[in-house]
């Protein structure tokens, strides 16, 4: 194996450790309610709420990159700071006004068409994560600043202290027998609280968090009025991916088979975003690795992290074991079982998918051409939409329908982007498909 390739995928493990650990939280949390009074309820519930969550906490996912691209000077890196603040405030009490009883009746049950019976579980699990959205905002600052320079090991560190806090509240809910929905919110919240305490005492310890010596650059944003039109595209990004995932839900619970759906579709994507998180951060490595490296390099290393994650979900969902194991993270539901299965053998090229995604979004934040990563994201959530909701009014089953529609989804913003990236500026790179 090229050399380079080596330093790269050494670069690289640590980080998708952090992802992974993350990750690791939805099946761990769909185990825990499955041997939990009221299981399949409770699923759901959280399943639909920690989509309200993550669509309330999207606006800010983009501060990982952000931080990482503008940590080299003074003055981006105090207007990111200050515009960190702000907008994970703002976040947060988005996140609250959604657990307020008349918000989720107009949301929940009139938007998304969650049954009524559901709503009272589901806002106690918004209730609980309220801070969630900002402590979100402050571990990705920190976190790309520890990865602009090298650190990646400490964001390793302190994910695997979000994961032991998650079980352990996990453990500690299941031998108390306490109610699924509240277990579930704490070990959500107080899992990346315990991230965000040690990603910035590391970033301290290492001495990342004192100014760099470079005060400014014309190329890099100086103030919150440049930070704000250099993150809009990125946040305006994942805020439609995920309120995109949101209307999903709502396209899965009016399927024929609904009701199992709902709780079908998040026990399996859990499982799936397990190894599909794991090569998010190409990204990362592309972005402080673009001026280093050829490009053709960085390419063929998000191809081969992504073939040797899909295979890996291949495996698992395709071999004797697999029923086994599923039945493990859902418990006993023999129903739910047979949903779930199916979906994970679909979604087995999602982790391929999502590290090409990541490393064409890579070079173009890199560039600063964020507005090509919103236009992408568009056409991947129309697609993703379209496709679920015609496989449902189709009678496709709900979970099945969801998958497609992810898959498809992902394919149609991947060629965008590559479309765009090749014919807009990089004919100097000599790089070819």
């Amino acid at each position: 194996m090229n050399r380079q390739l080596m330093l790269l995928w050494q670069e690289f493990l640590p980080l998708s450790l952090s992802d992974v650990t993350m990750a690791l939280g939805d099946p761990l949390t769909t185990t825990t309610l499955a041997h939990l009074p009221n299981a399949r309820t409770n699923i759901a519930a959280v399943g639909v709420a920690k989509s309200i969550a993550i669509f309330c906490e999207s606006p800010i996912i983009m501060l990982l990159h952000a931080s990482n691209a503008l940590a080299p000077t003074q003055a981006s890196r105090r207007a990111l700071w200050k515009f960190t603040i702000i907008a994970s405030g703002l976040m947060s009490l988005l996140l609250a006004m959604t657990a307020i009883p008349w918000v989720f009746t107009v949301v929940g049950e009139r938007f998304l068409g969650v049954d009524p019976s559901l709503s009272g579980a589901i806002r106690s699990v918004l209730a609980i994560a309220i801070l969630w959205p900002f402590a979100i905002g402050w571990r990705r600052y920190f976190q790309g600043l520890l990865i602009h320079y090298g650190q990646s090991q400490a964001v390793a560190q302190a994910s695997i202290i979000r994961l032991l806090t998650v079980g352990g509240i996990l453990a500690g809910g299941f031998g108390l027998q306490i109610s699924g929905t509240i277990v579930a919110g704490t070990s959500l919240v107080l899992g990346v609280i315990a991230e965000a305490i040690a990603v910035t005492y590391l970033a301290k310890k290492l001495g990342i968090t004192e100014l760099p010596t470079v005060i400014s650059q014309p190329e890099l944003p100086q103030d919150l009025m440049g930070v704000w039109k250099f993150y809009v595209p990125l946040g305006g990004s994942m805020m439609l991916v995920w309120g995109a995932r949101v209307v999903l839900v709502g396209i899965v619970a009016r399927a024929s088979d609904g009701a199992i759906a709902l709780a079908a579709w998040p026990a399996a994507w859990g499982l799936v975003l397990v190894i599909a998180n794991s090569t998010r951060m190409v990204q990362q490595i592309v972005i402080r690795n673009r001026k280093l490296i050829p490009d053709r390099l960085l390419v063929t290393f998000a191809f081969s992290v992504g073939i040797v994650c899909s295979l890996i979900l291949l495996i698992v969902s395709n071999t004797p074991a697999s029923e086994t194991a599923i039945g493990w993270f859902v418990g006993k539901d023999a129903e739910l079982i047979l949903k779930v299965r199916p979906v994970i053998s679909i979604c087995a090229a999602i982790p391929l998918f999502v590290a090409l995604q990541n490393a064409i979004q890579g070079f173009l934040v890199s560039e600063r051409r964020t507005w090509v990563v919103n236009q992408a994201t568009w056409v991947g959530s129309i697609s993703m939409l379209t496709v679920t909701y015609l496989g449902v009014n189709g009678g496709q089953p709900g979970a099945i329908a969801a998958a497609i529609g992810m898959s498809i989804g992902a394919m149609s913003e991947i060629i965008y982007l590559v479309c765009c990236w090749r014919w807009q500026g990089h004919k100097s790179t000599g790089l070819r498909f």
